[in-house]
């Protein structure tokens, strides 16, 4: 073969590529959702912005207040603050779940939540983390929310962890988990 005909054969290789790509990615996309996860179709639900991030957030059922939050593109950033030694488990895991809840079923433009929930210490003026999740549109279903709703005092399954991205640190085992 000539020089011309392999480059030739490259770029339309690499056309068709970038056109396949995508399409490969979002029927990957559809096969999970038949699986379980939630419907993109947004019809009908709000759409998060900075202008009403403040507002929208301020009226979530959580129990724990609202540490920090941040919304850059599709990325909801979310803190929930514990302070004091009146918690447990099932009530983290609920404001945890309320938060998933919002960002996937009420809005239509959230792709991504980052969830942490972040120990204060007033005394030591010190903050620890206790959880985060990492979890994905793409990748998430309600059947996994109400699991964690579910959970009660008790440590999250790892096929919970593992669909939620959810980490514990030492803390959390050694606090609420394992006292």
């Amino acid at each position: 073969m000539k020089i011309g005909s392999l480059i030739g054969i490259a770029l339309l290789a690499g056309a068709v590529s970038a056109v396949l790509l995508p399409q490969m990615a979002e029927l990957e996309a559809a096969q999970h959702r038949e699986a379980g996860g939630l419907e993109t179709t947004f019809a009908g639900r709000m759409n998060l912005n900075d202008d009403n991030l403040v507002d929208v957030l301020a009226a979530l059922p959580l129990t724990l207040p609202v540490d920090s939050a941040a919304w850059n593109g599709r990325v909801l950033s979310l803190d929930l603050k514990v302070t004091g030694n009146d918690h447990e488990p099932r009530e983290l895991y609920g404001n945890m779940a309320e938060a998933i809840t919002f960002a996937f079923q009420e809005t239509g433009n959230v792709g991504q939540l980052l969830l942490r929930v972040i120990a204060e210490d007033k005394w030591l003026g010190s903050r620890r983390l206790l959880l985060a999740g990492d979890i994905r549109r793409g990748e998430w279903s309600s059947r996994l929310t109400e699991e964690l709703r579910q959970a009660g005092n008790h440590p999250l399954p790892d096929t919970l962890k593992t669909g939620l991205r959810i980490s514990e640190s030492e803390l959390w085992n050694q606090q609420f988990i394992h006292p």
